[in-house]
């Protein structure tokens, strides 16, 4: 391959990747109607959750805002249509302030998202906290995605690389050989 070609070659692949990567995009969209809920400190349950054919992609962000100094583990389960558990999820949520050299800071982690692949059925979602002292209602939105984004981030991540690679080949200079007898410099 001349650097022409390796040129070609590096911008076919960058288009690749972004339409990969705006393939992502796509399917990372919300479809459908969400479920929200609020539920008791202490947790609950939600649902029913009604998925209609296989390998359907949910988004399920959790929240809760919790007071300056304190923390809170809030676990979450995907249940079956008998409310038998499946599999489990959860983060800590918490919040830190104070003064230092440069003035007031907070920190705070008070939601998170996780993505489940579920089969056509009837699901609930189970949530408890560990410190059910903690006075904030805890959120829940499941929402329902085009699809897992994975693979289209994965190709996209690839052929970056390819591009960047066959790139960098087309912009490098050409050997002028290795000095012998009929080298003319």
């Amino acid at each position: 391959m001349d650097k022409k070609d390796l040129a070609q070659a590096a911008r076919a692949m960058m288009v690749f990747a972004g339409l990969s990567f705006v393939t992502a995009l796509g399917f990372n969209m919300s479809t459908g109607d969400s479920i929200s809920e609020v539920l008791p400190p202490k947790g609950g349950i939600v649902g029913p959750v009604l998925v209609e054919s296989d390998r359907t992609v949910y988004e399920i962000s959790v929240s809760q805002p919790v007071p300056d100094g304190a923390s809170n583990h809030v676990e979450g389960a995907v249940l079956d249509a008998n409310k038998k558990h499946l599999f489990s999820f959860g983060e800590e949520f918490w919040q830190e302030s104070g003064y230092d050299s440069e003035g007031a800071w907070t920190e705070r982690k008070t939601a998170y998202d996780i993505k489940v692949t579920l089969q056509k059925g009837t699901y609930y979602l189970g949530f408890e906290s560990e410190n059910p002292r903690i006075p904030s209602r805890i959120g829940i939105v499941v929402s329902k995605k085009g699809g897992s984004a994975i693979p289209f981030v994965t190709a996209g991540i690839i052929a970056l690389i390819v591009a960047l690679i066959l790139n960098a080949k087309a912009a490098a200079p050409v050997p002028r050989g290795f000095g012998g007898l009929n080298d003319p410099y």
